[in-house]
């Protein structure tokens, strides 16, 4: 009797070990066997390092994150999702919508903003003290009159989609910031920006 309760004993120790050496193999391989896929945009050495690799797929687990949009593609996306709802919803009732519900109208650090040609902002999803504000005079982080520049750029093209650059003192450039700017009934302006 002695002999069998030390067997089952033995037996349940072993067990035990072995599902204890599996687990830990299993967590020591699982970084090795993901994926992992870099940042393909053309401007890669531009992006900020917590952009540039992308992990894709964790070994086991079944679950795999869709490939994430360049910021270019995000800032489209919410112009476009914008215009949808200017289109379902109309014009006032959009507006509304993007200033009562924001979070609705953001992905990752891409906000959506509509402004008329005088600078004034009519709707935000990035910053809700903007809204009802002329901001034709004011300057971002770089110095620059962003307002100005996009009434500018929409003046110049109907749709337009570019990257604004930070110049640093020793001359070193990063991306500042992505735009997609479209126009709205002749006289206003939606657009999106997306920060790296």
């Amino acid at each position: 009797m002695y002999k069998e309760i030390l067997i089952g004993e033995i037996m349940k120790s072993l067990i035990i070990s072995l599902l204890k050496i599996i687990a830990i193999l299993f967590f020591l391989t699982s970084n090795i066997y993901s994926e992992m896929r870099p940042y393909d945009g053309p401007e890669f050495d531009l992006i900020s390092y917590r952009l540039k690799v992308e992990k894709t797929k964790i070994a086991g687990s079944g679950y795999v994150q869709r490939e994430p949009d360049p910021l270019n593609k995000l800032t489209e996306n919410l112009v476009q999702k914008g215009m949808e709802y200017i289109e379902k919803l109309g014009l006032e009732n959009t507006i509304s919508l993007i200033n009562e519900k924001p979070r609705k109208f953001k992905d990752f650090k891409t906000y959506l903003f509509i402004i008329d040609l005088n600078g004034n902002v009519l709707a935000h999803s990035g910053n809700s003290h903007f809204t009802g504000r002329n901001m034709l005079s004011t300057k971002d982080s770089r110095g620059h009159l962003f307002m100005q520049e996009y009434i500018y750029n929409i003046q110049q093209y109907e749709g337009i989609n570019y990257i604004n650059f930070l110049t640093l003192a020793d001359d070193t450039r990063y991306i500042y910031n992505f735009v997609y700017l479209e126009r709205i009934d002749g006289n206003l302006i939606i657009g999106a920006v997306a920060k790296p």
